[in-house]
């Protein structure tokens, strides 16, 4: 037997993860595998969290009225990766 793991389905239960679609920089319940878990931890989360934080808060400075140009992204056909197909924006 085969068995397939749908990366793209990780971290999407809403039982554990409330509104999992909704992007929350705030959220305080981080348990989620996106740097992967145990031994297998990414030695680099730390510094893209960081790379993140700075990115994120570069566009805003620069951008102040940077906000989507839509209510519903739309997302790339997948059965593997989740990931967006556009992410119009205005600013």
């Amino acid at each position: 037997e085969m068995v397939m793991p749908f990366i793209g389905a990780a971290d999407r239960d809403p039982v554990q993860f409330p509104e999992p679609d909704r992007l929350d920089i705030g959220r305080t319940d981080n348990r989620h595998v996106a740097f992967g878990l145990g031994i297998h931890f990414c030695l680099g989360a730390p510094l893209a969290r960081i790379e993140g934080q700075i990115a994120i808060n570069t566009l805003l400075k620069r951008l102040p009225k940077l906000a989507l140009a839509t209510d519903r992204p739309e997302y790339r056909q997948s059965l593997t990766l989740r990931g967006l197909k556009s992410l119009p924006v205005a600013f």
